[in-house]
């Protein structure tokens, strides 16, 4: 790829990053923690509908790291640091989720 424009694409990317991480976060913590109907049905509905939400804050942060994220593409310290606590939380919320799951599976 032309070097000119994957560093405008890395800034664009450093530039959108830290709110789409933190609204997918927002979006996933609000979801997880409705109550589903109680039958099965809806039990497994919910659940694989947290299951899309975590795999799209862990493109995100596939995302951020392809673009090697963050670096130098972020316009100034302030949104690196932005960008490195929204991607930290994902990491967090993203190993609660698998340990959460993992210990799901165990039981079964």
């Amino acid at each position: 790829m032309n070097t000119r424009i994957e560093q405008q694409s890395r800034a664009r990317i450093a530039a959108f990053l830290p709110d789409a991480i933190r609204m997918a976060l927002n979006s996933y913590q609000k979801f997880s923690h409705e109550i589903h109907g109680g039958d099965d049905k809806s039990f497994k509905e919910h659940h694989m509908a947290c299951k899309v939400a975590i795999s799209h804050i862990d493109l995100l942060l596939k995302l951020a790291r392809w673009a090697d994220l963050p670096d130098s593409a972020a316009a100034d310290h302030n949104q690196q640091q932005v960008l490195m606590a929204a991607i930290a939380e994902a990491e967090r919320e993203l190993h609660d989720y698998e340990e959460q799951d993992d210990a799901g599976e165990n039981r079964s």
